[in-house]
């Protein structure tokens, strides 16, 4: 038997309820700006290529991409990379561009993003940070200042558009 100074009563309850609601609420509520901040993350997560990845992986890596840029997509990183247009188009060039069989990491650095709330557009302006894989060493090989253009399309914060913005 449970004491009765044990009992919350239902004015308590009902608070603590509250409380944990809010709680919860607070903590999941994610702003516009957090969430292209992690959108971004798992782009760069995405594109990353681990050692003795098949194409078989890299093509699933591609697709996955995809759902992450719009259908429209205007894509120019610069050279030595070709400037491609549409998703599908952009995707399969993520997944041709050859890379090192010990792998290379990608990583999104220097973030600022502004949001247009009336058109919900937003320009994030980035540091894209190619290194090899931690296990032959993690050397910088190349980083680049890009402006990428996301619009909200369906509740979700996809590329619009990515061009190179110059040199670290």
């Amino acid at each position: 038997m449970v004491p009765t100074d044990r009992i919350a009563s239902p004015g308590r309850m009902s608070g603590l309820v509250a409380v944990l609601l809010l709680a919860l609420s607070v903590g999941c509520a994610a702003t516009d700006e957090d969430r292209i901040r992690r959108q971004l993350d798992d782009i760069a997560q995405t594109i990353s290529v681990e050692a003795g990845e098949s194409q078989f992986i890299r093509q699933a890596r591609a697709t996955r991409l995809a759902r992450y840029l719009a259908p429209d997509v205007d894509f120019d990183a610069g050279a030595p990379l070709l400037p491609g247009h549409g998703r599908d188009r952009v995707s399969q060039m993520v997944a041709d561009v050859r890379m090192p069989s010990s792998g290379v990491s990608v990583a999104i650095a220097d973030v600022r993003v502004t949001i247009k709330v009336e058109t919900r557009q937003a320009l994030a302006t980035v540091t894209a940070v190619v290194s090899d894989a931690d296990a032959v060493g993690g050397e910088l090989r190349e980083a680049r200042t890009l402006n990428v253009v996301l619009a909200d399309i369906g509740g979700e914060w996809l590329v619009q558009q990515v061009r190179f913005a110059g040199f670290p």
